[in-house]
């Protein structure tokens, strides 16, 4: 398979973490992964995003010309669909043959996720924002220190991934190790996109507190019915295609950079 930036960012993921775009991010069944190499996992999820993020026609005419969906394409998609407004009137700047590199709109759709998150955790009532970190530290093993509520909140108000580079591990989770607070940062990030698009999100390992067969637990779903119906992305996600591509194009961007802080 010939290697661009997005089979790049994929091959620098571990399996789990492949596991969790591809069942969580891409709702592939959980057996599709089983026993699967990482280069067979990589494939799958390149595959997978890459065909959700084009029109099947379009898709159709690509395989016959064994050609694949520009990963900038597909960033593009993901960019104007989390613009304010998500219209044709709305949408992002970026075209396909423009001079701006793949790179430049990764980091503006971290941005506008990070917007989107902190307009929704401000509409959550008191009580459902309890509920959202009690369902994180459901996930989470007993080995693992609680989250608290006030470090949600000052990620969330920070940026769920850039506020992690600004925030020392101490007075981030009240934990020590950097390690751990981009492994806790991550559990979080994928509650978030799970609870902003109304999905369940499986996390198939964390830090090495053992493997979470679903990131949104009891407590978590229960949750969810009353959040999905507040502004966020799930407002932006309608129809099948960007149900998936922008839940798991949002994590893979999230996931490289903590890689990188850790």
């Amino acid at each position: 398979m010939p290697s661009d930036l997005l089979t790049t960012r994929l091959d620098s993921l571990d399996d789990n973490d492949l596991k969790s775009l591809i069942v969580g991010g891409l709702r592939l069944r959980e057996s599709r992964v089983n026993g699967l190499t990482h280069t067979e996992l990589v494939e799958l999820c390149d595959r997978e995003l890459r065909s959700a993020a084009g029109f099947s026609s379009t898709n159709l005419i690509r395989r016959k010309r064994n050609q694949k969906l520009p990963y900038k394409q597909l960033l593009i998609d993901v960019a104007d669909r989390l613009a304010p407004g998500a219209t044709p009137l709305s949408w992002t700047q970026y075209r396909l043959g423009d001079s701006h590199q793949e790179e430049d709109i990764e980091n503006h759709v971290l941005a506008l996720f990070e917007e989107r998150a902190r307009k929704w955790w401000g509409k959550l009532s008191d009580r459902k924002r309890a509920g959202f970190v009690d369902g994180i530290n459901a996930v989470k093993e007993g080995a693992a220190p609680l989250i608290k509520r006030q470090a949600v909140e000052n990620l969330i108000q920070a940026g769920l991934v850039t506020g992690l580079s600004k925030v020392a591990a101490g007075g981030l989770l009240g934990v020590a190790g950097v390690s751990l607070v981009g492994q806790m940062g991550w559990l979080i990030l994928v509650q978030t996109v799970g609870w902003m698009a109304g999905i369940k999100i499986a996390v198939f390992g964390v830090g090495g507190y053992g493997t979470f067969g679903g990131a949104v637990t009891a407590t978590g779903v229960t949750a969810i019915g009353a959040v999905v119906a507040l502004p966020g992305l799930v407002l932006l996600v309608d129809g099948p295609a960007y149900r998936k591509t922008v839940p798991t194009t949002i994590m893979l961007l999230a996931k490289t950079r903590l890689d990188n802080l850790t």
